[in-house]
């Protein structure tokens, strides 16, 4: 039997050859939150892709490779504003193209300063407008107007508002919105009662003298001639029931004025003075 013997070949060498792997470039990235609101905090990761030889997953903001963020599969971040975030593989082989995904930041709303109203104190019956003054309305904010209570019965929604109260009344805005609700302010709109003024009925004298017969409301009331033929005087102004004397026979307008606090009411009477006849 022959034997052939094979010995190691004293002029080989082993070589270990090492092959680095590429990255392959991520499907997407995706945030917790999305949107969020100011001074809130979302996590970003990749979807898919690999990391080949000594990769890591960079994230960077302003641009493909721009502002660097941080690395990493997951990246927790916290924008003052609305960010487009960028995030690609770099290692040993290979630099992938990036995915991105932009963070929407909704604002907050600012607590309103005051509000100022057109007319007040308000005569009973007439209308005031209300106006929120400072403050600034976030993400889908509005102010919204109450009475009763901060919150309490809804009235209205804008930056003003026209109100007729029927009696003194407090009112309270707050703007409500995506993020946040801000505190109230408030204003109390007093209303005074408006008089009625019924200046009684006229008629036909025959002389220069007449007696009044107004129906006094509320306030103080004030007899004053419109119009006539003459010059009239009353007994007493300030009395419903006044006599009125005048220097001309015709006919006379005169007028009941009624003052509350400012809020007025008018009416107003006719009365015909004719001369008494002298029978002979």
């Amino acid at each position: 039997i022959n034997r052939i013997n094979f010995l190691p070949d004293p002029y080989c060498a082993i070589v270990t050859v090492t092959v680095n792997s590429n990255s392959t470039p991520a499907a997407s990235a995706s945030a917790s939150s999305n949107p969020i609101c100011a001074g809130n905090a979302t996590t970003l990761s990749v979807n898919g892709g690999s990391l080949g030889t000594g990769a890591l997953w960079q994230w960077y903001s302003g641009g493909c490779g721009g502002v660097l963020q941080g690395n990493g599969t997951s990246l927790i971040v916290s924008p003052g504003a609305t960010t487009t975030y960028f995030v690609r593989a770099e290692g040993t082989c290979n630099v992938t193209s990036c995915v991105s995904i932009t963070i929407t930041v909704n604002t907050l709303s600012t607590d309103p300063a005051s509000i100022s109203a057109t007319i007040n104190p308000l005569c009973s019956g007439n209308s005031t407008t209300l106006s929120v003054n400072g403050g600034s309305l976030g993400t889908g904010s509005a102010w919204q107007w109450y009475t009763g209570s901060c919150g309490g019965t809804f009235e209205a929604t804008g930056s003003s508002i026209a109100v007729s109260p029927a009696s003194t009344t407090t009112y309270f805005v707050r703007a409500e919105g995506t993020c946040n609700t801000t505190v109230c302010v408030s204003i109390s709109i007093t209303v005074i009662p408006s008089p009625t003024a019924n200046a009684g009925s006229g008629g036909t004298q025959c002389d220069l003298d007449f007696i009044l017969n107004a129906i006094p409301s509320i306030g103080t009331g004030t007899w004053t001639q419109s119009a006539g033929t003459g010059t009239s005087s009353f007994s007493n102004a300030n009395d419903p029931n006044a006599t009125v004397t005048v220097t001309a026979y015709g006919s006379y307008t005169l007028t009941w004025t009624e003052n509350n606090s400012g809020c007025t009411s008018a009416g107003n009477v006719v009365v015909t003075f004719f001369q008494q006849p002298t029978a002979n």
